[in-house]
């Protein structure tokens, strides 16, 4: 799939993992640092997660009720990753 950009992630045990993003859906990215890139997608989502019902009044735990949150995918590119994503940008 030639629409697909394979990047590196490291996370906290030392272990890397290969994901892919469409590229597509980027609708922004940022250049945090020199070898950091965040990346937006064009996906918000809502999720719907159980919460805590405290009432105002005496602020203890009254229940639970559930809360929907709106999110947006946002990927950090890093090291080599960000040079081919930059370099991809300007060879289309």
């Amino acid at each position: 799939m030639k629409h697909l950009f394979f990047y590196t992630r490291k996370v906290a045990d030392d272990k890397t993992y290969t994901d892919s993003f469409n590229l597509n859906k980027v609708i922004r990215s940022v250049q945090m640092e020199d070898d950091k890139v965040l990346v937006l997608l064009d996906d918000l989502h809502e999720r719907s997660e159980p919460v805590p019902d405290i009432d105002p009044r005496t602020g203890k735990q009254k229940g639970m009720k559930r809360e929907r949150h709106t999110y947006q995918t946002e990927i950090t590119l890093t090291g080599a990753d960000v040079n081919r994503f930059i370099n991809l940008q300007f060879n289309d």
